[in-house]
């Protein structure tokens, strides 16, 4: 285990307005570990205390019907997305709530408003609606698209459609398209500037796409959302040789207006603000990315085997914990 403080900056600034920082480093992180076992791990660092081995088998009393590849809280509920079903979990006791059975893959869930979920079926072209009241599977809505991200809004969902390379609108009351918004190839995940007036796309390249033949790098897309425009799109690597082999992981954009990419090639920091200036922060090759926006820091899982699991400061990456994951870590969430 390494365990460090953020000290000196790293990575001076030409431009040079102070960068905002996070003086609060927690005693103490806890956090869910989801393994191909499957199970649930509940562990907590520093000191590579395992909770609980399998804190879903504990509650419930049987293991996990299913291997979820997704792990997602909501309020007072934990979501495990698997192959054909979502499973709704108590966040405090881990007992199951729910399992409900859904029609076709699901690539992820959002979560417009307090009672209802959304999941995305990519190969089905599918919506699923779930009420999270009753906690019961809804409607299923059909598009023409390959629905690959959605982001919530209010009132409506941010669409990515995959195969049609572009941005869609949809409205969660009238239950269809509004607009619509042509992106770079492949877009695959995005998320909302802190202010809520743009949508930040990233688009893989080459090396996400093994049908592509000529060299492509990936992309950063900065839409604004009232009215629908594309603002910018810069390269997340120089080059499209530089990057003909380099894989996409991951997106977050935190408060500082600061988007982070996670790549197999390392993590990238690019400044929302005047959309550009990208700088490569670390060497680490990134599985998964995620933020904790109380604590201000980035969660990342490393592709290594087996993978680490580094937690560094939101504002520099600059890392705090560095400690070894179980082999067949499939994703990781933090507690608040």
């Amino acid at each position: 285990m390494r365990l460090g403080v953020t000290g000196a900056l790293v990575l001076l600034w030409s431009c040079a307005a102070p960068e905002p920082f996070y003086d609060t480093v927690p005693l103490s992180w806890r956090f869910l570990v989801l393994t191909d076992a499957p199970a649930l791990q509940l562990r907590q660092e520093p000191g590579g205390k395992l909770l609980r081995a399998d804190a879903y088998a504990e509650a419930n009393g049987k293991p996990l019907q299913d291997v979820p590849h997704t792990v997602a809280l909501f309020r007072d509920g934990l979501y495990l997305i698997e192959t054909t079903a979502v499973e709704v979990l108590d966040t405090s006791s881990y007992t199951s709530r729910a399992r409900i059975e859904l029609p076709a893959f699901p690539a992820g869930i959002a979560f417009p408003n307090a009672t209802t979920a959304y999941l995305w079926h990519p190969h089905a072209r599918l919506l699923s609606v779930v009420d999270l009241v009753e906690r019961t599977y809804a409607r299923t809505i059909q598009l023409e698209a390959s629905p690959v991200w959605a982001v919530a809004g209010e009132g409506v969902l941010y669409v990515l459609d995959g195969a049609g390379s572009r941005l869609m609108v949809f409205d969660t009351r009238s239950l269809r398209v509004l607009d619509s918004l042509p992106l770079p190839p492949r877009p695959y995940v995005a998320a909302l500037r802190s202010n809520g007036s743009e949508l930040v796309v990233l688009s893989s390249g080459s090396g996400d796409d093994t049908l592509v033949l000529t060299p492509r790098a990936p992309r950063l897309s900065f839409v604004s959302l009232a009215p629908l425009r594309l603002l910018a799109t810069v390269p997340v690597f120089p080059s499209a040789a530089d990057s003909a082999r380099v894989r996409t992981t991951g997106l977050v954009v935190t408060p500082d207006d600061f988007a982070y990419v996670g790549t197999s090639a390392g993590l990238l920091r690019v400044d929302i603000r005047n959309r550009g200036s990208v700088r490569l922060l670390q060497h680490w090759a990134v599985q998964q990315l995620s933020f904790a926006p109380a604590r201000g820091e980035l969660w990342i899982v490393t592709a290594e085997s087996p993978p680490q699991l580094i937690i560094a400061a939101g504002t520099r990456a600059e890392e705090l914990l560095s400690v070894p994951l179980p082999r067949g870590t499939l994703a990781v969430s933090p507690l608040p």
